[in-house]
């Protein structure tokens, strides 16, 4: 028996001594049939436009209403996937092999016939039909899946030196149908030069090894001359004698990926090694939880003491103290709950419980949807540069005291000594001068002026050096 389920079949026979025999051998080979009957063209076309299930059609040649070239054609239209054997009562290979390359499955001649020699067309026909439709539903799949995504699935005829690929390599590398060739060839020359000895190098160890999967990025020239990061992953298929016949691979465009990984590498760098030091703090922007610590660069830890284990999940609030401004912090905490960027400066305390004045500047951070994820705090110890304005104040207010002592202080015993020596020169100039005080009180009165002068100048470069 061909199969123990019952099978569906059509016979489009105008002659019913034909239709007998064939029903007789049919049964006679197969046992379990439902056999349905159809004596024109006319009459198929009908059965066959309406919903069916047949396994195989028998077709006559010549109908009444159809035949030759021109039957067959429209048949094996009507019938799909279902298996079209020919009947005929002419033993013409020629026209056989033309219906062989119309579509039908097999060619009979009625004359040859017996219940084997059916039974083994019928058999052949319908598992050829079968294996014939997971192929085309397969290749469906396929053309699908490389409709659907955006890599470049090639496919790689080993033997042949031939690449078949997908529309992926217009739409990702630019290339025009009339750009591609289907070589091998073609394929190697868009190869990176700096990568191409590392790519036919895998190559080669998987073919040696027998490996089927293998996995590999390079990059890989567009039809601008440019160049574009690819993640190859292929699939190699080995023949009955083991040595690979052929590899099917898909390479997806990694360029914004590699770009991005390069950026990040060279922001990591730049954080580890700026002398700043560097926070990031995770937010919370569905609760009222502070933002909470998760990373710390190098300059952070020796500006604190501090690692990361003993500070991962702090607040900002962690670091502060007594001498800490709360003005400030109520400040950065106002432009955080806004998201909004802010520079402030205030005491921090140290692993030590040293304080010491830092300049802290947070940002926010966005996802790609604008989401605020994470605060970037760029800290640096002014304490020396407080420390220094601090002694610039301290210097200016003696330097006000100085210049308060030279016109107020300075000023008084100058004036008496001009006086004084005016009132002296007058006498000299003439004895009887009216003048309250004598020569020698004059030079007296001098001397003291002097001296008082004297011990001002004297105390102004004191301070002056304690500067």
């Amino acid at each position: 028996m061909l199969a123990e389920k019952e099978i569906q079949l059509l016979i489009i026979e105008d002659n019913l001594g034909d239709v007998i025999l064939l029903e007789e051998y049919l049964y006679e080979a197969l046992g379990k049939l439902v056999i349905g009957k159809a004596e024109s063209f006319a009459a198929a076309q009908k059965i066959l436009s309406e919903p069916h299930r047949f396994d195989a059609i028998f077709l006559d040649l010549s109908l009444p209403d159809h035949s030759g070239k021109e039957l067959v054609t429209d048949v094996v239209q009507l019938a799909g996937l279902v298996p079209v054997i020919v009947l005929t009562g002419y033993s013409n290979k020629e026209f056989g092999i033309k219906t062989l390359e119309l579509g039908v499955s097999d060619y009979l001649a009625k004359d040859d016939l017996d219940s084997a020699q059916l039974s083994k067309s019928l058999m052949y026909s319908i598992e050829r039909k079968r294996i014939e439709k997971k192929f085309l539903e397969s290749n469906e799949r396929f053309e699908i899946v490389a409709k659907a995504t955006s890599d470049t699935i090639w496919d790689w005829d080993i033997k042949n030196k031939t690449v078949l690929c997908n529309q992926g390599i217009i739409r990702v590398f630019g290339y025009t149908e009339a750009d591609y060739k289907q070589t091998e060839y073609w394929w190697r020359s868009k190869i990176h030069p700096d990568d191409f000895r590392k790519v036919i190098s895998a190559l080669s160890n998987s073919f040696v090894k027998g490996e089927s999967l293998m996995q590999l990025e390079y990059r890989f020239m567009c039809a601008d001359g440019s160049y574009k990061y690819v993640l190859d992953r292929a699939y190699l298929v080995l023949g009955f004698d083991k040595k690979p016949i052929r590899m099917i691979g898909a390479m997806q465009d990694i360029t914004r990926k590699k770009s991005e990984e390069q950026q990040l590498r060279l922001f990591e760098s730049v954080i580890t090694n700026t002398s700043d030091a560097v926070v990031i703090f995770e937010a919370h922007p569905h609760s009222n939880q502070l933002p909470t610590l998760f990373y710390i660069n190098k300059a952070f830890s020796l500006m604190t003491g501090y690692s990361l284990t003993d500070v991962i999940g702090v607040t900002e609030l962690f670091f502060h103290g007594p001498l800490t401004a709360s003005e400030e912090v109520a400040a950065m905490q106002a432009a955080m709950l806004n998201g909004k960027s802010c520079t402030i400066e205030i005491i921090h305390y140290n692993k030590n419980g040293d304080p010491f004045w830092v300049n802290i500047s947070v940002s926010p951070v966005l996802d790609r949807k604008g989401v605020l994820t994470h605060w970037i705090s760029i800290q640096k110890d002014v304490t020396d540069r407080r420390k220094y304005l601090q002694a610039i104040e301290e210097q200016n207010e003696k330097l006000k005291d100085i210049a308060w002592t030279q016109s107020h202080l300075v000023r008084a015993p100058l004036a008496r000594i001009m006086g004084l020596s005016s009132m002296l020169s007058d006498l000299i100039i003439d004895e009887e001068a009216d003048v309250p005080f004598s020569k020698q009180e004059l030079v007296t009165l001098i001397n003291n002026s002097s001296e008082e002068l004297d011990k001002i100048i004297r105390d102004i470069v004191q301070k002056t050096e304690n500067i």
